[in-house]
């Protein structure tokens, strides 16, 4: 035995190091799988209790049949637990042995068995094998809520009809159908009564998953004897009634709902006890896995069935949840889809599914909504946002008051400055001007310092430093560039860049020389001499003639030969000729054709007969008339024309444009509107008036050659009408008021007009000689020119091929038309290299996605790898314990002194029967290959990491690249800028691809390790779960020879006691022996003085020889229990070497443990 023993370090080791795999069997995956039952009473002894016992109080004795005509009767002394005679119900177990039994207390009629559980069971049957004869009557009852209501399973009596008159026979038809079934035959020992849940539901449906899930729950059990059995009369007395059974088992299983195949003790394990806490598949959890995991609430829960497991679904957290509840709304709602909402959301996230950020924080597009980093504060500035908003949860954009701008609303926006909480706008206005400012960038946000563009000076950027002019272009203020010898001073007009020219020089810089011309106001040739112009120099420009022929330069609204006459449409006098109302031209006509009509009319008048009633006419005529005359008057003093009119429109719009140019925030105000209403109004009044006069006048020349008194009345009418047009011209006279002044105002501008043609004259002769054109033709086309050129005159072609200068390598480019010609070649060139770019930024790109795509495959697959580690070390610790347990319970099993040396052999045979994968130094080799490839291996997360920061550096690179691209696309003056730009972008590139190249041989050399290690761990795997079948097996095996030592004790202890009892007995019988031996004696002594006894002899002769058989078979009982004595001590002489053998292999075995997670911790770690 020997031999076998030593081999069971390595053995241990091998369980030690073999890791199950996990996941559910294949039996779970496809429907219900349901643990493998066993006796449920065993270890459970104290949860089973009788309401009936006999011998309990105090001794009872009983009386059964004997034979035919007898009976035998015995004591029951149930006081005492271990009584030879004593029959209390833990005796029913299976453990106790046939010679033991369960009896009631005799007469009693209604007793009952009860278990009472503290978990929910499954049950499968009941078997009870019964000492007495079988009961008139019973029926057993079970309780799923621990005892609070019962149900009956089934009624059994040997008459139905009698026992339960009330309750049908036959077999049920639905779940609620509770029958009554025959109890067959009436032995008078060892009746059997068997009842199966399955079958008892074999009749309502096939499915044994809706069969477990209506009947096989239990929490008590309970038997009830309800008549006892009849027993006939035995001669003149009546046999004791009783129940008494030998035998009860109760097969079933932990009660799982289907989604388990085994069970696992939930505090301190029994050798050979039904365990009644699942171990849950499905995604269940529970003690019966009568609920879904903590993750997996999206369906409702439902017990498995043979073809359908249920299994409870994941919810869709995005990993920001470790648990869920379901929600019955939110599935209907769904259709059926989904029903989870996610508990307690993690990582600043809400939402059934912690599928958006919290209030204040926002979606984080840099990370998948999976990450820990998914949300991120939205960090508004509580100075620059909106009181009571929130930011946006996609972007974080924060809700800005008006003048505040950011993301974070932590800016102010251009042109406005420090930002405060009190202000309810945010930031208020710069003080700056926007002619002189930057545009992007007015003014500091912080400090509210204005931003000057160039050459512009002032607190608010509002005026041009010192000799610089022109600050409305936008650009800044540019130098006055007077001229050093023709200007009297550096600085100009800041608005009109005007340098103050010397004598003798004109122009904007005073460069220009003025030429010799006759003063203003004079004429002819300077060198013959000049003469007056023969102008009244009132109605004249203020060069008053033309230089050469004389000829008066009169002024707009001014004519005549020496200009000295408003022309017809002025309506003032001259010099005034301010151009009258527009009008005028509609009215000039018609009063035109009224003078000739009224001479007409006076003519016809005075060839009236003398006597005719014209004199009394006279004097209302000439009133009339010289009312006619008075307005013609009035109107015919203007004689201004509509050309006039037109050039002062114009002019005062030049000048209007102008002012607006100088200052745009200048308002002009129209003070014509309300006038040309009224001249709308006076036009409308004239037709009438002039209607009228057509009517009177038709009613006159009617009247003349008729009636006088008509005439009369006519010419009343007339003069009637005339006084009414007289006060409409009066009322008229306000209107002409203000017509007066917008004349006198156009008057003005037409000064001005008249001073820029001037200048305008005098900038045409300057043009004709200067500026000198040539340098700047040289400078463009790279030339030699030497003949002037001016804007007025310049002879040939202005950059001839033959005059220009060539450049190549090493020759400087002169004049833009060649620099130019170069450019376009070099753009060519750039025009190559943004190609090529383009190419090898897409190669870059395509570089990076599949290096990313392989370092996520290696993390995946390290991460995995890492699981697996932990899985294992999780593993192998459980098998630690189990092993420990199993070694305990060998020590246990080999320190029993009833454990006989067949059994202890035979678990020696059973260890030599496992078939090794390997030897240990193969075992030391694997564990020393796997070591040096880890060696080799670098760390997966630091390798990785690195290969993150490649790739990060890469994606940079390329932005830099794309950048100088784009830098490169938007210079336009600087070709070389763009060609040094994509060179750069070249060498950016370059760069990436090296660092993506490394990292990709990074992640090459790790997949190469991982291929390795998962190829030496592939055959290893496979042969320890080869021997952990082997273990199992072997474990199965013990625990079976277990439960045999445990009964062979118990069968031992009752041959201890039967053995003694026995020697009680033989010692009595040797007493009664010797007696007997004396009387004997007496009796032969006598029976040989008178050999003549009869009857009474041969009594005492058969008593002889019963008495002679009853020793020897005493001396052979003796004997026997001599040598049982003997093996018994040769057996714990065998157990006391065995765990001599034994000792230390617990310290070994953690010993082992210690260092394969150390191992798993190195593999875990990458130190």
């Amino acid at each position: 035995m020997e031999p076998c023993c030593q081999l069971w370090p390595w053995a241990l080791f091998v369980l030690l190091a073999a890791p199950r795999l996990l996941g559910a069997q294949r039996a779970c995956s496809h429907g219900a799988c349901y643990p493998p039952g066993g006796d449920i009473l065993l270890g459970r002894a104290h949860h089973l209790r009788a309401s009936s016992t006999c011998g309990l109080t105090k001794p009872e004795t009983y009386c059964t049949p004997h034979g035919e005509w007898s009976m035998r009767c015995c004591r029951c002394d149930s006081r005492l637990p271990h009584s030879y005679n004593g029959h209390r119900v833990e005796n029913v177990l299976s453990s106790a042995g046939h010679s033991r039994w369960w009896q009631s207390q005799s007469g009693i009629e209604g007793v009952s068995l009860q278990l009472d559980l503290d978990q929910t069971f499954q049950l499968g049957s009941i078997l009870l094998h019964f000492r007495s004869p079988l009961p008139a009557a019973m029926l057993i009852e079970r309780s799923t809520d621990f005892g609070k209501t019962w149900e009956v399973y089934q009624y059994l009596a040997s008459d139905c009809a009698t026992a339960f008159p009330h309750v049908p026979q036959g077999s049920p038809e639905n779940w609620q159908d509770v029958r009554c079934q025959a109890l067959q035959g009436y032995p008078l020992h060892g009746g059997r009564v068997k009842f199966s849940v399955q079958d008892l539901a074999s009749t309502i449906t096939t499915s044994y998953s809706q069969t477990v899930d209506k009947l096989g729950q239990f929490t008590n059990l309970r038997i009830n004897f309800t008549k006892l059995p009849h027993i006939a009369r035995q001669g003149y007395r009546s046999p004791s009634t009783f129940y008494a059974v030998t035998e009860m088992q109760v097969l079933g299983s932990c009660f799982c709902h289907g989604h388990a195949d085994h069970c696992a003790p939930s505090e301190d394990p029994h050798a050979a006890q039904v365990h009644g806490h699942c171990v849950c598949q499905h995604n269940t959890a529970g003690p019966n896995c009568d609920r879904c995991a903590a993750l997996y609430n999206d369906r409702p829960w439902a017990p498995a069935e043979d073809n359908e497991p249920h299994e409870c679904q994941r919810c869709n957290c995005n990993g920001h949840s470790a648990s869920c509840h379901f929600d019955p709304e939110l599935y209907h709602a769904s259709g059926g889809a989904s029903g989870g909402v996610c508990d307690d959301c993690q990582h600043n996230t809400e939402g059934n599914n912690c599928e958006r950020c919290k209030t204040n924080y926002f979606r984080n597009q840099q990370r998948d909504l999976a990450h820990p980093e998914a949300c991120l504060p939205c960090e508004c500035d509580p100075d620059g946002t909106m009181p009571g908003s929130i930011c946006d949860p996609l972007t974080g954009r924060c809700v800005c008051k008006e003048n505040v701008q950011g993301d974070r609303c932590h800016l102010c926006k251009p042109g406005f400055t420090q930002l405060a909480n009190a202000n309810p706008m945010g930031c208020h206005r710069c003080t700056c001007n926007v002619l002189g400012t930057r545009q992007d960038a007015p003014c500091d946000d912080e400090t509210g310092r204005c931003f000057c563009l160039p050459n512009v000076v002032g607190n608010n950027c509002d005026q041009c430093a010192a000799e610089h002019w022109d600050m409305g272009g936008g650009q800044g203020c540019r130098p006055c560039g007077c001229h050093p010898h023709g200007s009297r001073s550096p600085h100009c007009n800041q608005f009109t860049g005007q340098c103050p020219c010397r004598e003798g020089f004109v122009g904007r810089t005073c460069s220009a020389v003025q030429q010799q011309v006759c003063p203003d106001r004079h004429y002819r040739d300077v060198r013959v001499g000049c003469t007056e112009c023969d102008c009244d120099f009132q109605g004249t420009e203020d060069v008053g003639c033309d230089k050469t022929t004389g000829q008066c330069l009169c002024r707009p609204g001014v004519t005549g030969h020496r200009c000295d006459q408003c022309q017809r449409g002025h309506c003032s006098t001259y010099p005034g000729c301010e151009l009258c109302h527009p009008c005028f031209r509609t009215y000039d006509g018609d009063i035109q054709r009224l003078r000739l009509r009224q001479a007409g009319l006076s003519n016809s008048i005075s060839q009236l007969p003398p006597g005719s009633g014209g004199s009394h006419f006279s004097p209302r005529l000439s009133e009339a008339e010289g009312n006619v005359q008075q307005a013609q008057g009035i109107l015919g003093r203007s004689p201004a024309t509509e050309q006039s009119l037109a050039q002062v429109g114009s002019v005062l719009a030049a000048i209007r444009e102008q002012v607006r140019g100088i200052n745009p925030d200048l308002r002009f105000l129209d003070v014509t509107g309300s006038l040309s209403r009224e001249l709308e109004a006076l036009n409308s009044s004239l037709l009438t008036t002039n209607s009228q006069y057509q009517s009177k006048k038709t009613q006159f020349e009617t009247s003349r050659s008729t009636d006088l008194s008509g005439a009369f009345k006519t010419i009343s009418s007339a003069y009637q009408t005339s006084t009414n047009a007289s006060s409409i011209v009066t009322g008229a006279s306000g209107l002409l008021a203000e017509s007066r002044e917008s004349r006198r105002s156009a008057t003005g501008l037409e000064g001005g007009l008249a001073e820029s043609t001037a200048k305008l004259l005098t900038l045409k002769g300057e043009i004709a000689s200067s500026p000198n054109l040539t340098p700047i033709i040289n400078k463009i086309c790279g030339g030699f020119r030497v003949e002037t050129c001016t804007p007025a005159r310049c002879e040939g072609l202005l950059c001839p091929r033959d005059n220009s200068t060539a450049c190549g390598a090493g020759r400087p480019c002169r004049g833009i038309i060649p620099l130019s010609r170069g450019a376009l070649a070099t753009a060519g060139e750039a025009a190559r290299e943004f190609r090529s770019l383009s190419t090898r930024l897409q190669e870059t790109a395509q570089l990076i996605k599949t290096t990313e795509t392989s370092a996520n495959q290696i993390q995946s697959n390290t991460r995995r790898l890492v699981d697996q580690m932990s899985v294992t070390r999780t593993q192998i610790e459980g098998e630690v314990r189990r092993i420990q347990q199993f070694i305990q319970q060998v020590r246990n099993f080999l320190s029993d002194k009833d454990t006989d040396p067949a059994t202890i052999q035979e678990i020696c045979e059973s260890v030599l029967s496992l078939r090794l994968p390997t030897d240990a130094a193969a075992v030391l080799r694997k564990m020393a290959e796997i070591q040096n490839l880890a060696t080799k291996l670098q760390c997966p997360e630091s390798v990785l990491a690195q290969t993150a920061e490649d790739i990060a550096k890469a994606k940079q690179l390329q932005q830099e690249a794309e950048q100088a691209r784009n830098r490169a696309n938007a210079v336009e003056a600087n070709v070389e800028e763009v060609v040094g730009n994509l060179q750069r972008a070249n060498t950016v590139l370059l760069e990436a691809q090296g660092a993506i190249r490394g990292s990709g041989s990074s992640l090459r050399f790790i997949q190469e390790r991982i291929d390795e290690i998962e190829a030496v761990l592939g055959p290893a795997e496979k042969n320890v779960k080869s021997i952990a079948g082997q273990l199992d097996g072997l474990t199965e095996r013990l625990s079976q020879l277990q439960r045999g030592v445990d009964q062979n004790r118990l069968r031992a202890t009752d041959a201890r006691q039967t053995a003694g009892e026995a020697g009680e007995q033989a010692r009595s019988a040797q007493q009664a022996f010797e007696q007997v031996k004396q009387l004997y004696a007496e009796l032969k002594r006598r029976m040989e003085q008178s050999p003549a006894l009869g009857e009474q002899g041969s009594r005492v002769q058969s008593i002889d020889r019963e008495a002679k058989a009853l020793f020897e078979e005493t001396l052979a009982m003796m004997l026997r229990m001599e040598t049982l004595e003997m093996e018994i001590q040769e057996s714990n002489k065998a157990v006391m070497s065995k765990l001599a053998r034994l000792s230390g292999l617990e310290e070994q075995v953690g010993r082992i443990r210690d260092a394969i997670n150390k191992r798993v911790a190195y593999y875990e770690s990458c130190s």
